[in-house]
């Protein structure tokens, strides 16, 4: 019994990111289906319907275009200023452009550097991503898995973290896959135990 029910457990796990991907793929038909009955709703066409989405589509490749190789769009640098010039908005907005240009790569004091803390506590490494500095002090977000965008913001002193080659992709698959990707272990490996044995 006990063999069959870790048979099961392995099996489910094996089938797991498959069920995921369905899911996932199963909530955006979900929503292009709500998105195309709202809009039917409201032109009472399925010919306008279509060439409405069919457009906004177009919108979005033609932003992903222009911001891929010009680095900005003027469509978003108009809805910029004008959210910079609503009172009630601007704070919120203002953060969050900023924080997925900072996760995007796009802003230039975005994330470029990943290091390893012992958080919570010593013995225990964690990956960081440097967000800022200022001396000898970093500003660090420390992500949890499964979704790297979740975590605690932590101001530690630059002689506590140890650096490391890690990419911003790469770290996230690590954090993503919740340790079951465990991109470039060598090095992260070799890295902890040099760290620990020097702290000994």
């Amino acid at each position: 019994m006990k063999n069959i029910m870790r048979y099961l457990f392995v099996g489910a796990l094996s089938l797991m990111p498959v069920v995921l991907v369905i899911i996932f793929l199963k909530m955006l038909a979900e929503l292009g289906v709500t998105a195309f009955f709202r809009i039917s709703d409201i032109t009472h066409s399925t010919e306008a319907t279509g060439i409405f989405i069919f457009v906004g589509l177009s919108v979005f490749v033609f932003l992903g275009y222009s911001i891929e190789k010009y680095g900005k769009s003027i469509f978003i640098s108009a809805i910029d200023k004008v959210f910079e010039n609503v009172p009630a908005v601007r704070s919120v907005y203002g953060v969050m452009k900023k924080l997925t240009q900072m996760f995007s790569g796009k802003e230039e004091n975005g994330v470029k550097e990943i290091v390893l803390l012992e958080y919570p506590k010593k013995g225990v490494w964690v990956p960081a991503y440097v967000i800022n500095r200022h001396l000898d002090i970093l500003v660090l977000f420390i992500p949890t898995s499964p979704i790297p965008t979740s975590g605690y913001t932590v101001i530690v002193k630059k002689e506590l973290v140890v650096k490391t080659s890690l990419s911003l992709q790469e770290a996230s698959t690590f954090i993503i896959s919740m340790g079951a990707d465990f991109v470039k272990k060598e090095e992260i490996t070799q890295t902890i135990l040099r760290e620990e044995a020097s702290a000994k």
